[in-house]
């Protein structure tokens, strides 16, 4: 049986199917030919239209695999969501903006709106050496949108260039003329450890790093949520899908996909019954062998002989 399975030409096959031609995030974060292919299967797995519930098993003693793989997908699944976000700006009264560009970083709130143009309400503190009160500008609507995004709360401007640089360099974007958006319709929920989360803080990315280029949630235990950036999320991170499923979808947040990374498995019956009514795509990728298999779930469980032979080639 394994002089089938480990037949080079299968294999060799195999990288040029799902590897060589197919790029993804490798122009701005490395990624193994091993790696390709399952970010190419995933890919399949969570499309709209023609996915599949998937889950991916990669023996546990290749640790730095995994933890490639990991950001890799965490990249890619938050670009398809800017991507598939991409629609038309929403502005609304009261809400905070900021300017995109520029050195300085001051909020606004959206006083009204009209047809051609929204007055700005700068936000700041009170002085004694401002004794006219808030600045009020006025923007018309294509400035608007090509300038100003909205924000949840006071943010960096660095940690905002972070996330203008990243998606701007994976989807060929201008971030002085493009329209960025900072909410969004849908999102993904990635279940999976604290301390992988935090690894991302680790992995260097288009001058920032992946933790705080990307707008994210993190929900902790307690269903306490702490956000990486101040917009509005494109992903969601929580330990368990019970706690994510309370404060994420019993909140009528729509969800595109649920990505477990090297947890929720014992939570699959649950995600499976819930998939039904949400109609998010379900995937995952577990170090070992994943027990309890389901018939919904499709499975690609890696040998270690593969994976040597595929490094090798």
């Amino acid at each position: 049986m394994f002089e089938n399975i480990l037949n080079k030409d299968y294999y060799e096959l195999l990288i040029g199917k799902f590897s060589e031609n197919i790029e993804y995030n490798s122009a701005i974060l490395p990624i193994s030919r091993f790696n390709k292919i399952n970010l190419s299967f995933l890919k399949k797995a969570i499309n709209k239209k023609t996915g599949f519930n998937l889950f991916i098993s990669i023996p546990r003693v290749y640790k730095t695999l995994m933890d490639e793989l990991f950001s890799n997908i965490y990249l890619f699944v938050a670009n398809q969501e800017f991507y598939e976000n991409y629609i038309n700006p929403d502005f609304r009264i009261d809400e905070l903006v900021i300017r995109k560009t520029g050195k300085k970083n001051r909020k606004y709130k959206i006083g009204a709106i009209t047809d051609k143009q929204f007055s700005l309400v700068e936000q700041k503190k009170e002085s004694f050496k401002d004794l006219n009160g808030p600045a009020t500008i006025y923007i018309d609507k294509n400035n608007m949108i090509k300038d100003f995004v909205p924000i949840k709360r006071g943010i960096k401007k660095r940690s905002l260039n972070n996330f203008f640089n990243l998606f701007a360099s994976l989807n060929s974007l201008n971030v002085n003329e493009d329209y960025f958006p900072t909410k969004f319709a849908y999102v993904s929920i990635i279940i999976g450890t604290k301390k992988l989360f935090d690894n991302f803080r680790n992995v260097n990315i288009e001058g920032g790093n992946l933790w705080n280029s990307i707008p994210c949630h993190y929900i902790n235990r307690e269903g306490k949520e702490h956000d990486t950036l101040g917009i509005s999320p494109l992903l969601y991170f929580a330990p368990s899908y019970r706690i994510a499923y309370q404060q994420i979808i019993q909140n009528q947040i729509k969800v595109s996909n649920i990505i477990l990374f090297n947890a929720g498995f014992d939570e699959l019956q649950q995600i499976l019954n819930d998939q039904y009514q949400y109609n998010f795509k379900i995937a995952g990728v577990n170090s070992g062998i994943i027990e309890n298999i389901v018939p919904q779930v499709n499975y690609w469980e890696w040998r270690k002989e593969e994976i040597n032979i595929i490094n090798l080639l």
